[in-house]
């Protein structure tokens, strides 16, 4: 990362461009980025562990794909309901009481679940997961304060190399562990949230000076109001919801891979638990090296406008290719297109969106964003849970590949209202 972009800045709160980082010499800067960087990575293991046992977990209790598509939702519905709050609290009281407070809060979820006896406590489990699960939007806002227009895009990179790498090795511990006992992964997750949250505890800076102005009842009652209401009732500008509705396109038409992978490899390749794992863990390798080396050359090269297109299309494709899969070779080719078009186009457009948004409601703006995501991820896990038992193994990746390309038609054709102007 280019350590100019991250000097420090000595904009006091009430500059119009925003409060710079504060407590932030360029030393500090560079530590800060390191600890966010720390702080997703663990994160990201902590929640991608789940991924290859909780589907043969919870069908001790009877659950189906389309509960295990509704388990997944109730995740991202947490995360939909509390996520705009909390960026709004870190806005005002810092970002570092945000994470601290939601890292504590994962730990005790994953330890109800680890300890459920019935499908009602996982779902409960989950939802509360989703509760505390901030630490990404405020992590990325974080990230925000600590950078500038240039080298935003790599920025956000760097927290895509950390969940990379975070689903790395939560996707083969997860694999390991739940072959040996489905519930361990779950107390190692909650082990591990404990063990990010002393971390974040005794090294994590402040990034932020809080702000005051706007602190009262009514910035309150809009921030509880959920993402998807408060853009049909019009809080924010045009170029912000047409936004926030393509993260949502685009995260619906994603959440295929961690709902119905599994179910998938398991219909169609016969693969347990630990297969699973190891293959999911080989292609977020190089979802971590695409985000972690490729992102910022490109966006010095290409520039974050053709990165998106580029990427939305690669991945639209591969959905496709994995829906129609049905020998490994052509699961592995169509498995790493994913790998390399999500881990260009993301941090891309996460970095168009950051551009479009003022430095002052960095926060709020960047958990709206993953407010949205999460919303796309809630409705299309469930509904792709419907889809499998409906249509067959290899349907919801079929139109989640449609669903994506869609995405890209609304992108193209709204360049000029999306792109920040000069």
């Amino acid at each position: 990362m280019d350590r100019s972009a991250l000097a420090d800045d000595n904009r006091s709160p009430d500059d119009p461009a925003g409060p710079g980082p504060v407590n932030s010499p360029r030393g500090g800067s560079r530590l800060a980025v390191g600890i966010i960087f720390a702080t997703i990575l663990i994160d990201f293991l902590g929640y991608s562990i789940l991924i290859p046992v909780l589907p043969h977990f919870v069908r001790s209790f009877g659950a189906d794909a389309r509960g295990i598509g509704l388990i997944t939702a109730l995740y991202a519905v947490g995360l939909v309901l509390f996520l705009p709050l909390w960026g709004w609290v870190s806005d005002r009281v810092g970002r570092r009481p945000v994470l601290l407070a939601s890292l504590l809060g994962t730990a005790g979820s994953f330890l109800l679940l680890a300890f459920a006896g019935s499908l009602t406590m996982v779902l409960i489990a989950r939802f509360l997961g989703g509760f505390f699960g901030a630490s990404v939007g405020t992590a990325q806002a974080a990230m925000t304060d600590l950078t500038d227009d240039s080298s935003r895009a790599q920025g956000m990179g760097v927290i895509g190399a950390a969940s990379g790498i975070g689903l790395v090795v939560g996707t083969a511990l997860g694999g390991l562990l739940g072959s040996i006992d489905p519930a361990l992964p779950f107390h190692a997750t909650a082990a591990i949230a404990g063990l990010n949250f002393l971390l974040a505890a005794f090294a994590l800076p402040e990034s932020k000076a809080p702000v005051t102005s706007d602190s009262g009842w009514r910035g309150f009652l809009r921030a509880i109001v959920p993402a998807p209401l408060a853009i049909f009732a019009s809080l924010h500008g045009g170029r912000q919801r047409l936004y926030l509705f393509l993260f949502l396109q685009l995260f619906f038409a994603f959440s295929v891979i961690e709902a119905m992978f599994p179910l998938y490899a398991a219909a169609r390749f016969e693969w347990d638990e630990l297969h699973t794992g190891l293959f999911m863990a080989a292609i977020a390798i190089i979802l971590g090296a695409t985000q972690g080396l490729v992102v910022g050359r490109l966006s010095r090269e290409w520039g974050e406008e053709a990165m998106s297109a580029f990427g939305f299309a690669l991945t639209g494709l591969a959905f496709v290719g994995i829906g129609l899969s049905h020998s490994v070779p052509m699961l592995c080719v169509s498995a790493v297109c994913v790998a390399l078009g999500a881990g260009v186009a993301f941090p891309a457009f996460t970095s168009l969106f950051s551009k479009v948004t003022g430095a002052h409601e960095a926060g709020a703006a960047m958990s709206r964003s993953q407010a949205m995501i999460h919303t796309g991820r809630a409705l299309g896990a469930y509904c792709w849970g419907w889809v499998f038992e409906s249509a067959g193994a290899g349907s919801p990746f079929l139109l989640a590949g449609g669903v994506l390309l869609a995405a890209l038609v609304v992108y193209l054709a709204s360049e000029r209202v999306l792109l920040p102007q000069p």
